[in-house]
């Protein structure tokens, strides 16, 4: 059989939740039947890119225009079109990720008129920052568009696309590496030295969406009433800067850990004993499926959609004005016995297992 080659339409491929879960399927796709590239719209390096190339894949850039204002959106498509004109004959399919139906419409419509017969947009949220209202103008314009409709979970869907048809594709893993071992907890908690620490954990840009001010607020009460705690931040953003000054300011400093981009996780996740998730809004997060993978307790926002609740140690919260209740739910929590068990079962029954994800787009991708 021919390899065919895919292309994704990223910003640029760093270890967000989409990127991550592309990666993940990069990694266990036939890519001696499926080969991904990547065409991304920001020139700076993403932290995937050397293993993309590694496994024989191609990071392409596309112009972006420097004007601002309402012209920029029409120059930056018109930008899009022109390199996919070139690359048409390529690829089999063009696979927008997204969050918002504005850019996801303008894409698709270039895709379109470029001569890509197989255009796909993956719908990864449920909300968005910027420019929420035309989000709405736009998303009965992309539903008119033939396209394929993906998205996260049933949310995110629904906020793409509405009541028009879509397909769920679960934010797979790979269950084996995430699943619990008390031989590895205690290695890495001794590594780290957090023997004696109740910790705390989180991963997340740093960026509005994740509420890190909230989670800060939190951990503060949280630290008086259970002063073995510790706060650990893995992730990169915008916002960093400024929750470190909050962190400094609060006197927070010796207990909160930031410690960046990471690629030991898998590791990282067996030696926390709560992972804490407040997000405004989330589509489905592939980290609230490795944490419970590694059967981690978790405490999370309320406007996370109860599709990522797997098993049962996942409590949920409204994070509107209600620091003091998460911090008393974190003391209650904290002096429960849980005994971490092997979930993998339960994660593959779920259907989280990336195995049976990548099989299914590969499939999908061959018979389209």
């Amino acid at each position: 059989m021919e390899q065919i080659k895919v292309l994704h339409y990223v910003a640029v491929m760093d270890r967000g939740g989409q990127e991550t879960f592309i990666m993940n399927v990069f990694r266990n796709i036939d890519r001696d039947k499926v080969m991904f590239d990547f065409l991304c719209t920001l020139r700076t390096e993403g932290d995937y890119d050397n293993e993309i190339q590694h496994l024989g894949g191609e990071i392409l850039r596309v112009d972006q225009t420097k004007i601002e204002g309402n012209l920029k959106r029409l120059v930056n498509t018109y930008f899009l079109y022109r390199k996919l004109k070139q690359l048409r004959r390529e690829y089999a399919a063009f696979h927008i990720h997204s969050q918002h139906a504005m850019d996801a419409f303008f894409s698709a419509l270039a895709a379109k008129k470029a001569g890509f017969k197989i255009v796909i947009v993956h719908s990864h949220n449920t909300n968005t920052d910027f420019h929420k209202k035309f989000h709405f103008v736009f998303r009965p314009l992309l539903n008119m568009i033939p396209i394929k409709r993906f998205a996260c979970s049933r949310a995110a869907g629904q906020w793409m696309y509405k009541n028009t048809n879509f397909e769920v594709i679960n934010n797979g893993i790979n269950t084996e590496i995430f699943k619990f071992s008390q031989e590895a907890r205690e290695h890495v908690r001794g590594h780290m030295r957090w023997s004696e620490k109740y910790v705390i954990g989180h991963v997340g840009r740093f960026a509005k969406q994740k509420n890190h001010e909230f989670l800060i607020n939190v951990f503060e009460k949280v630290h008086v009433i259970v002063p073995e705690s510790v706060l650990v931040l893995c992730g990169e953003g915008e916002l960093k800067s400024e929750i470190e000054r909050q962190v400094a300011k609060k006197g927070l400093k010796d207990h909160v850990e930031f410690l960046g981009v990471r690629t030991d996780m898998a590791l990282l996740y067996q030696g926390m004993d709560l992972f804490c998730f407040p997000s405004l809004y989330e589509g489905l997060p592939v980290t609230l499926v490795e944490a419970q993978a590694n059967d981690l307790p978790c405490l999370i926002a309320e406007a996370i959609t109860d599709e990522v609740i797997i098993n049962e140690n996942v409590y949920r919260l409204s994070v509107d004005n209600n620091e003091e209740k998460w911090a008393k739910e974190i003391e209650k929590i904290s002096k429960k016995k849980f005994e971490r068990r092997n979930r993998e079962r339960i994660m593959i029954e779920a259907g989280y297992d990336m195995e049976y994800v990548a099989k299914y787009l590969e499939e999908f991708y061959l018979e389209e």
